[in-house]
């Protein structure tokens, strides 16, 4: 396996974790797995196999956006597009944005949350 898949399924279980069942994330969206959003509704159940699948399915157009990096900043980059959108990431690849953006730091209402602000300090040291 790349290092930079290694890499980033060791962050993003860190700062997803891994969920069995479904539950409202704090931006109000129903999520399952290591932070899967499509198609979840409430009261819906996964496997652990299952969400290792969609964990893989969901970064594999991120890990495209950042294939010639190092393994240490693709996989830093990954988890920002993970948790941002893949059009977040790609603003910010092309230097329109960055990671340390305070606004990556909220939720979708706006509220800091410092969780975020700890996982956008890390991918921004990791990347430096």
């Amino acid at each position: 396996m790349d290092n930079r898949i290694k890499l980033t399924e060791a962050l993003l279980r860190v700062f997803e974790g891994l969920r069995l069942s479904a539950y409202m994330d704090s931006g109000g969206v129903w999520t399952i797995g290591y932070g899967h959003t499509e198609g979840v509704v409430k009261g819906d159940l996964c496997t652990a196999a299952q969400a290792e699948l969609w964990l893989w399915n969901d970064c594999s157009n991120l890990f495209n956006m950042v294939s010639r990096l190092s393994p240490v900043a693709a996989a830093a980059y990954v988890s920002f597009g993970y948790n941002c959108g893949a059009s977040k990431l790609a603003n910010v690849l092309m230097g329109h944005d960055t990671i340390l953006n305070p606004i990556h730091s909220t939720d979708r209402h706006g509220i800091t949350l410092v969780g975020l602000q700890a996982r956008r300090s890390l991918e921004a040291a990791l990347i430096e």
